[in-house]
């Protein structure tokens, strides 16, 4: 088995079952022998029925096997350990990969003599409604919603840059790199409705300082699909202090003064805007939010 595809995936059967479809559409070259894993993270929605059903039929070996601790970090580590490919890909539930998608990572690999690769995460915004102005042109926010649309190729470096990045919706990794970094930190990642990030850059940044070679190209394609629920700043607001939340935990350390100090400077930043009726508020009001959620974490932390 040359390569597996991963898909972690908890209660999105209908978005699940077109993932698994665009895969199942794949043009592949006939000597690449590949197979599809779906982790199920305690999925209490018809996920087990729909995929032992789409498995009997599919073009691939397909297997969805339970991983029933919760977490994005632990049913992708569950996939590594199932899956007998020798370059293991992930794609989430919501996206969908373009039709060359699996026979362009192991061609990126070599192209790169890389030993992890990641691409183009393009939006697909679904709803009865275009996406609002100020979402669609704050590059910021974008970034949130996982979207990567860089155009130059090339290897990653620490510190990691903004741009380009390598995220959990379009990226694979030679085995070994599991062999020689470990797997994801399940510390980080969601956590059921808790939207802690972080595990994918934590684990390249691993990678990267053991010599490892990381590269963004910008061939390697999937497109995400972005409902109406995360085209609302309820969503940010709460993606913002989740993920405070969850850099605090994952640090376990105690309530930093650096991030109360930024909750406060953030707030005045963020009340005089809105007052005055200036851009940017909203932006201010998340980096607030923000700040809060690492105080919040810390504090957790402190008492476990």
């Amino acid at each position: 088995m040359q390569l597996s595809v991963v898909i972690a995936t908890w209660n999105r059967v209908p978005l699940l079952a077109d993932t698994l479809r665009a895969l199942a559409a794949q043009e592949v070259p006939p000597g690449l022998a590949w197979e599809i894993v779906v982790v199920d993270n305690n999925s209490t929605d018809a996920t087990a029925q729909v995929v032992d059903e789409f498995a009997a039929g599919a073009p691939v070996p397909l297997r969805r096997v339970l991983e029933p601790e919760q977490g994005l970090s632990r049913a992708r580590n569950r996939g590594i350990r199932e899956a007998q490919g020798a370059i293991l890909a992930f794609c989430d539930d919501d996206v969908l990969p373009a039709g060359n998608w699996v026979a362009q990572i192991p061609a990126a690999l070599e192209r790169w003599s890389a030993d992890g690769i990641g691409g183009r995460i393009l939006p697909r915004f679904e709803g009865p409604s275009p996406p609002p102005a100020w979402l669609t042109g704050n590059r910021r926010l974008l970034r949130q919603l996982a979207l990567m649309d860089w155009e130059e190729s090339g290897p990653l470096a620490l510190p990691l840059a903004p741009n380009p990045q390598v995220w959990g919706a379009n990226m694979a990794f030679r085995r070994e790199v599991f062999d020689r970094v470990g797997e994801f930190d399940p510390r980080r990642g969601v956590f059921g409705r808790r939207l802690f990030r972080g595990e994918e850059a934590d684990l390249i940044a691993r990678a990267l300082s053991l010599g490892m070679r990381i590269a963004y190209d910008a061939s390697l394609t999937v497109h995400h699909r972005i409902g109406p629920d995360r085209m609302r700043k309820a969503y940010f607001r709460r993606l913002a202090f989740d993920d405070g939340v969850g850099e605090a935990r994952a640090a376990a350390s105690a309530a930093p003064s650096s991030a109360i100090r930024e909750a406060f400077a953030e707030f005045r930043k963020w009340a005089k805007r809105s007052l005055l009726r200036r851009p940017g508020a909203f932006d201010h009001e998340l980096r607030l939010r923000n700040a809060v959620g690492r105080v919040a974490g810390s504090w957790t932390a402190r008492r476990m």
